[in-house]
């Protein structure tokens, strides 16, 4: 048991890291790896995936307040931007956590397929910007008045269902689709992902956690919360000055690697 919280502590340190580098949220580590120590199962065959959704969403927020900061302090978030995705993520993830108990028992297993099917996706388009880096052309901070509000309400209503859902911090989403739909630069949809996720994600592991029942695991959860805590906040004021000094192309790459890290884990392959 001891060996298992230090390793909890320890992804921790890691989630947040890449958390506040990636601007994504500490869940495509934090969920896979809690697989990985605890078990997909408890003793009683019952699938555990809601119990560390629920602790993955009270750590994505935490983790991001200190790498926003750190965003905000290299004047890499977009504020326009964030306005409107904050706004539309507080509508989706409402939806998106209602829409995750559909799932439950044995069917929570198809949320870990769904999570693994999702992180490949992030690792393919990441993929594609490493292989053909001149072929996807980003918008400058002073155009981005001219996306349309309706394209970052989108984004943000995509980012919020999707936390709730599957209980991410919304970036693995987010920073992708500001890449594709808005055509906002890498290091920026980073940090505006990270504003995005400290102002919202609250809301998710609230709910999340108040629907986990009063049978004993809420407080599993935010026992699990506790020991991956510290360590995440940690790591993420060091993992957000990161994203502004290593060279884009390795950021980028360690996104792929992650993400493809965690789909493996979903599908239980590793």
């Amino acid at each position: 048991m001891i060996i298992q919280y230090a390793l909890l502590v320890l992804t921790g340190l890691v989630a947040g890291v890449f958390g506040g580098l990636l601007g994504i949220g500490g869940s495509g580590i934090l969920i896979p790896a809690m697989v990985w120590i605890l078990g997909a199962k408890n003793q009683s065959g019952v699938e555990q995936i809601h119990q560390y959704m629920a602790a993955a969403m009270i750590v994505n927020f935490l983790l991001a307040l200190p790498s926003a900061l750190v965003h905000a302090r290299n004047k890499a978030i977009w504020k326009s931007v964030w306005i409107f995705l904050t706004a539309g993520a507080l509508i989706g993830i409402v939806s998106g956590v209602e829409v995750s108990y559909l799932f439950s028992n044995e069917a929570a297993k198809y949320l870990r397929w769904a999570l693994g099917v999702f992180f490949i996706y992030v690792a393919g388009q990441n993929i594609s910007r490493l292989i053909r880096p001149n072929t996807h052309k980003d918008i400058r901070k002073a155009q981005a008045g001219e996306i349309r509000a309706w394209q970052k309400l989108s984004v943000g209503v995509s980012m919020g269902f999707t936390a709730g859902l599957l209980g991410l911090g919304g970036g693995t989403l987010a920073v992708p689709i500001q890449q594709v739909a808005l055509k906002i630069p890498l290091r920026n949809a980073i940090a505006t992902s990270a504003a995005t996720i400290a102002s919202v994600s609250w809301l998710g592991a609230i709910l999340k956690n108040v629907q986990l029942g009063d049978n004993g695991t809420i407080s599993r959860s935010l026992l699990l919360a506790a020991c991956l805590t510290p360590t995440a906040m940690i790591g993420a004021w060091f993992g957000g000055h990161l994203t502004h000094k290593l060279p884009i192309q390795i950021v980028r790459l360690a996104f792929v690697g992650i993400m493809i890290l965690s789909a493996l884990k979903m599908f239980g392959w590793v």
